[in-house]
């Protein structure tokens, strides 16, 4: 029994030896054998007993289906593995298929870093407009406006939460807002006034009679009569209604009538014509030598120039120096060169040519000739009687002149052509001859 058993189990290792051999090879850890014949039993070592006995034909049909199960495992491997019938060693090659559909993980990769989505809460600082206010003004010409308080932004601190797509923003919500300053309007005038945009003025500027006109103490023509404005004044206009002005000169006020008023925008080089005109109101017997006359640069040279009387042209080339000496020395310059008209007969005289000295300075009626002055120049002599005349005739005592010096008044009896005779020249009838030499100067403007 033990010894059929050993002989069962015999046949049975021969056949897990098989399975096992064929698994090495299948994985690589062994090399296949040279064939065996597996129908081969060794009966020689078959021995029967009583209990059990093998049946030769039984022990064919296990070969036969120990082979064919062999075959079937065979057959469900060689797909993937091929046994060579050499004694080379065998090597196992496995064979894929290349997928058609691919994947470019690069691009998987890049897709997603590029799509990338965010949320950010961000606080900024931003502007709040201003509005715009007009208001109407009748004191300002038609359609003018005027700016009387600029516009100010306010601002707000503002937090929203920002939606980002591949970096841009998507989507913007405001959460929360904080005035810091509001804003200020920004408030217009707009002018109304038909007079003021017809003249083409506004309320202050200079206006100028376009005739002789009177001026009323109120808005009513029949009543109120203060006086008359020569033509071509200038008046300062203070306000309009209902065609009429008001208007002051000289520091009176007044009413006038709009129609009779113009301006340099309407008539231009009408306020030269005004200034000329004032000047040569200005002048009287009893004007003030001690102050400009009012003549510009241009204005000596005017006077000075082309007259046949002077005929060595010394007032001609010294017409900008009357202007610097009044300026210099508060001396009325045509009066100053009044006097060396009259006192040097335009230059002419004696004494002037030979010593340069044209206003008869320190002569004597008994030796005019000797006991005048002599001068190296003429502009150096028109100095020296401009701050004689300053400092003795013009001022009283005790006045502060030019550079600081301090009047002495010796010689003073008012800052007129009158007052200047009495000490200056002996003869009564000199302020008259002199202030006739100035209204023609004064004329030549």
């Amino acid at each position: 029994m033990k010894e059929i058993n050993g002989k069962h189990s015999y046949e049975n290792d021969k056949l897990s030896s098989l399975f096992k051999e064929v698994q090495d090879i299948r994985y690589g850890r062994a090399k296949p054998q040279p064939q065996t014949n597996f129908n081969r039993f060794d009966t020689s070592q078959i021995q029967f007993n009583r209990v059990y006995v093998v049946d030769k034909k039984f022990n064919a049909l296990g070969v036969i289906i120990g082979i064919l199960l062999l075959i079937l495992f065979a057959t469900s491997i060689q797909g993937n593995y091929i046994f060579a019938t050499t004694e080379k060693e065998k090597v196992a090659i496995n064979t894929f298929e290349e997928n058609e559909d691919k994947i470019d993980v690069m691009q998987v990769i890049s897709t997603n870093i590029s799509e990338l989505t965010k949320k950010e809460i961000e606080t900024k600082q931003v502007e709040i407009p201003y509005e715009t206010e007009r208001i109407e003004n009748d004191k300002l010409p038609k359609a003018e406006e005027k700016i009387i308080q600029p516009g100010k932004f306010g601002y707000k601190n503002q937090t929203a939460i920002k939606t980002y797509e591949n970096n841009e923003v998507t989507d913007e919500r405001i959460i929360n807002e904080e005035i810091i300053s509001n804003p200020v309007n920004l408030v217009i005038e707009v002018g109304t006034s038909e007079f003021l945009y017809n003249k083409k003025v506004h309320i202050g500027d200079k206006m100028f009679t376009t005739s002789d006109t009177n001026i009323y103490s109120t808005e009513n023509e029949n009543e109120g009569l203060i006086g008359v404005i020569y033509e071509n004044l200038d008046v300062t206009l203070i306000s309009e209604e209902n065609g009429w002005a008001k208007v002051s000169i000289d520091g009176l006020e007044g009413y006038v009538k709009g129609e009779y008023l113009t301006s340099e925008g309407l008539t231009p080089g009408i306020s030269e014509i005004a200034r000329k005109k004032r000047i040569k109101l200005s002048l009287n017997m009893d004007m003030p030598l001690n102050v400009p006359s009012g003549l510009t640069r241009a204005d000596f040279t005017k006077i000075l120039s082309g007259n046949s009387s002077d005929v060595n042209h010394i007032f001609e080339d010294n017409a900008g120096l009357f202007y610097d000496i009044e300026q210099k020395y508060n001396v009325n310059g045509v009066f100053l060169a009044a006097i060396g008209i009259h006192e040097s007969g335009w230059g002419t005289s004696d004494i002037s040519l030979r010593k340069k000295n044209l206003f008869g300075y320190k002569a004597y009626d008994s030796s005019p000739s000797e006991s005048s002055a002599n001068f190296e120049s003429y502009q150096y002599g028109i100095e020296i009687v401009a701050k004689m005349l300053a400092k003795d005739y013009l001022n009283e005592r005790g006045k502060v002149i030019y550079n600081n010096e301090v009047a002495t008044g010796n010689y003073y009896n008012g800052p007129t052509v009158s007052g200047v005779n009495v000490k200056y020249a002996s003869d009564t009838e000199w302020a008259t001859k002199i202030y006739n030499t100035m209204v023609s100067l004064y004329d030549g403007i």
